[in-house]
């Protein structure tokens, strides 16, 4: 039970923390609220091999909301179906310039019974929020076990190379309309 108490403690600490992050940043915060509720973007959806080299377990979805007036991307969205979760990540762009990544992943629970990966239950999972400023990282936080534990693995250099990649599938496919 003392475990249990500590690790709720712990969780809210740690959301705190990441809520605490974006505040220090209020212009960062206004871009977030301002494009998540912008109903004016219109959105291009990439399903699977329209944006996924290789292959990716089960699949994903690439979302791109854009200003169509000018086609400039504003928001990524991308959701890829993996074997032992889900993985999620948006990213906020300002004159199509990365200024957000809120990265998340769910893993799928284990069941000991079967010995085998549960995909109706989530157990654990890992959250990030990574702030950007001229095409560099100025600001993280991070909660749970992530790619980036690998120090060989840099976080700034993968976000802005995963990031050109999203948009140009993106580009295409709006030109391609």
């Amino acid at each position: 039970m003392k475990g249990f108490v500590t690790l709720s403690f712990l969780f809210i600490g740690l959301c705190l923390n990441a809520q605490n992050l974006i505040e220090k940043y209020p212009g960062v915060k206004e871009l977030e609220k301002a494009l998540d509720s912008n109903d004016s973007l219109q959105s291009i959806i990439l399903e699977n091999e329209d944006f996924i080299e290789g292959s990716s377990d089960d699949g994903g979805e690439l979302i791109g909301f854009y200003d169509a007036a000018n086609n400039e991307i504003r928001k990524i969205a991308l959701t890829l179906f993996l074997s032992y979760g889900i993985q999620y990540y948006s990213f906020y762009l300002k004159n199509e310039q990365l200024v957000l990544v809120r990265d998340r992943t769910k893993y799928f629970g284990y069941d000991t019974k079967s010995n085998r990966i549960d995909k109706n239950n989530f157990d654990g999972g890992f959250s990030g929020i990574y702030i950007f400023r001229n095409k560099q990282l100025i600001d993280q936080i991070s909660t749970g076990h992530n790619r980036f534990e690998d120090d060989s693995i840099d976080a700034e250099e993968t976000f802005l190379k995963e990031l050109e990649f999203y948009k140009n599938k993106i580009s295409e496919k709006l030109e391609s309309k």
